[in-house]
């Protein structure tokens, strides 16, 4: 139908027409005149409460051939009433019925206009024309402005999701990171129970027998004394370790902190060690460095401890879709072969849930070294945010 803001000068196309023309009637009573307009402009009104397409169509020929028989019986400016039905298939939105109903008008008010001289039929016709086509594309324009206030809307509507899901990558990065710290505390508790706490025991018993020792044989004692000065020497050496093992230097972060590390652990142990990087580096979540980072330390603590290795070495790849990290090295294999996927007294139950949060996996193999791989998804930061 008509659009809201056009049925004022549909409305006005009727009534303007109609009261002008009163003074130039002759012969023909105004009474009914005034009923005629009247009824017209009532059939126009009540197109207001119509719900369907089709009723609209109906509509607009009732309207169409009422003025048009306005038109033809009193003609002069009530011709101009034959051009209110403009205002309704113009508004309409199928470009067929719009073209079809406007054939039929034009047709309809060049044959009420017959009677009329020429230069006002004519005038009348190019009037109708051009109203026509201004309300087209008004309706044009209209529809435009809609179509362009949706894809606003469903953008903004994007942006919001898309702000959603960063608070919750971000509260996710958070998780992680405090899963991952949780996890290291509770792997240095156990550490420091099952080397410092031993050392220790072992220190306060030496030292017990070493009070009863020294009244009786003073060189025995003093040789107690001197083993546990080294055992609290050692003890004190595996608590530094530790100390530094909590987190890599703050200031530096990803490979670099890795690279640190194997020079710690070379100059410390003895032992050699390399760091290469496959594909393109690109910047990582600080949840994965952290991965990263405490997954390397727990294989290499574990190769040094268990394995007693001459050599080893951290391989970065970083792929399009996930970055991997094989720590590997040339010490002595476990014994559980047949079952090394289920081997946790090994660390490998902490490393795996790390990797679980951030949806990855963590790989063992024993050829041609002991490696223990660790996959992790990205999404480059600039992709997500």
């Amino acid at each position: 139908m008509a659009k809201p803001m056009l049925l004022p000068f549909m409305y006005g196309s009727i009534l303007i027409p109609g009261f002008f023309h009163i003074f130039l009637l002759q012969n023909s009573p105004y009474e009914r005149y005034v009923i005629h307009i009247l009824a017209l402009f009532t059939l126009a009104v009540l197109g207001r409460f119509l719900k369907q397409n089709v009723h609209f169509t109906i509509w607009c020929l009732l309207l169409m051939a009422a003025s048009a028989w306005l038109s033809y019986t009193y003609g002069g400016l009530a011709s101009l009433m034959a051009l209110s039905p403009v205002f309704i298939y113009s508004s309409m939105p199928s470009r067929f019925v719009q073209v079809n109903l406007f054939a039929l008008h034009f047709g309809t008010v060049y044959f009420a206009m017959n009677s009329e001289p020429l230069s006002w039929r004519i005038g009348i016709l190019l009037f109708l024309v051009f109203m026509t086509a201004i309300l087209v594309y008004f309706q044009y324009v209209t529809t435009q402005k809609d179509v362009i206030q949706q894809v606003y809307d469903d953008l903004r509507r994007r942006h919001y999701e898309l702000n959603e899901a960063n608070r919750r990558l971000l509260l996710f990065s958070k998780q992680v990171e405090e899963a991952a710290q949780a996890e290291e505390r509770t792997r240095i508790s156990r550490e420091l129970h099952d080397d410092l706490g031993h050392r220790l025991i072992r220190a306060k018993m030496m030292m017990e027998a070493a009070l009863q020792v020294i009244p009786g044989d003073p060189d025995k004692g003093m040789s107690l004394l001197v083993q546990i000065r080294d055992q609290l020497s050692t003890g004190m050496d595996g608590l530094r370790a530790t100390v530094r093992r909590l987190k890599p230097p703050s200031e530096v972060t990803g490979t670099q902190a890795l690279r640190i590390m194997l020079e710690e652990i070379g100059r410390e142990n003895g032992i050699r060690t390399a760091l290469s990087v496959e594909g393109q580096p690109y910047p990582l979540y600080p949840s994965l460095e952290i991965i990263l980072y405490k997954n390397a330390r727990e294989s290499l603590t574990n190769a040094l401890k268990h394995g007693r290795p001459d050599v080893v070495e951290i391989k970065l790849s970083y792929n399009e879709n996930e970055i991997c990290m094989a720590v590997s090295n040339n010490g002595t294999l476990p014994l559980l072969h047949e079952n090394l996927n289920n081997v946790t007294g090994l660390g490998m139950a902490g490393m795996s849930e790390r990797c679980q949060v951030a949806g990855g996996s963590l790989e063992v193999e024993l050829e041609p070294y002991f490696t223990v791989t660790t996959r992790l998804p990205v999404s480059r930061q600039g992709e997500v945010l």
